[in-house]
């Protein structure tokens, strides 16, 4: 049978490379680690990325943007509600503000399925990178050590095949009080309601992925395609859906085709004004014997 969800919350993504929302970063190796038959443990998980580096080190010689990355020792985790703060300065660094994800769409999603945003780290404190000052400390020996938030990858789950507009969207609050006086005339028929609800489906088996982000000062690294494949892998090895769906603009469309995504062609959402491409993985979905 394969893991359900919550099996994601035990789990951190230790020693995962970053993510990068850049074709640039596309390295020219086109090797890929195949499924897993089986669903991973953190000691598999840490095996599949030292592999998964080993091959981008060996293409690209061992050095320049090596280097780099070398430097910074990123790791990987499932973010929280604690870094709130720093997703938004990431985002603010990294999109428009009309594409930008709000506060409210990161408290709604990472407190109702942060077991699906992952976050790149770094634990070098450098008051130049924009999320340092609201870094969270490293529970270690190491009291000034914080972790430094460089990237991440938001996403819920839905039932449409592609992504909707009510994904994108957070549900209303509801109101908390009656203020109907007894003696008030009949009020109108309710306003039909919406097709479907907005925000996360839990029984939903498509990955919605919402934002791809890495601090600008740290993109070109080579590290893009290492994280997205080791991210997808991840998902299948956990069952946690059977494909994943996004929507990019035009000229991104090739570098995410490069991970297995299809080009559905224009998408019908207009969150930012619209203009959007419809791209969808189908996931190889790994199962315990």
């Amino acid at each position: 049978m394969p893991r359900d969800f919550a099996a994601l919350k035990e789990d951190t993504l230790q020693g995962m490379p970053q993510l990068t929302k850049s074709p640039e970063e596309v390295s020219n190796d086109e090797s890929e680690a195949g499924p897993s038959s089986a669903p991973m443990d953190a000691q598999d998980e840490a095996r599949m990325f030292r592999s998964l580096m080993k091959r981008h080190n060996t293409a690209s010689g061992g050095g320049g943007i090596n280097s780099k990355r070398d430097e910074i020792h990123p790791y990987t985790q499932t973010l929280s509600l604690s870094d709130i703060e720093s997703c938004i300065l990431l985002e603010e660094a990294t999109f428009p503000p009309e594409e930008r994800c709000t506060r409210e769409k990161f408290n709604y999603r990472l407190r109702h399925c942060g077991e699906l945003s992952l976050g790149i780290f770094t634990s070098l404190t450098d008051s130049t990178v924009p999320t340092a000052a609201t870094a969270s400390p490293v529970y270690s020996g190491a009291p000034k050590r914080k972790s430094v938030l460089l990237g991440h990858i938001i996403a819920t789950k839905t039932t449409n095949p592609t992504i909707k507009d009510e994904d994108m969207a957070v549900p209303s609050s509801p109101n908390p009080t009656n203020t109907t006086d007894p003696s008030d005339p009949p009020a109108a028929p309710p306003a039909p309601a919406p097709p479907a609800p907005a925000g996360h489906k839990e029984e939903g088996r498509t990955l919605a992925i919402h934002s791809l982000a890495i601090l600008p000062a740290y993109q070109r690294h080579g590290l893009g395609r290492t994280l997205l494949q080791a991210y997808l892998q991840r998902m299948e090895s956990h069952a946690i859906g059977d494909r994943a769906a996004l929507i990019a603009h035009e000229a991104l469309v090739p570098f995410y085709e490069r991970f297995g995504f299809v080009n559905q062609g224009r998408s019908g959402v207009e969150f930012a004004g619209g203009g959007w491409w419809d791209l969808v993985r189908e996931l190889e979905v790994g199962r315990e014997e």
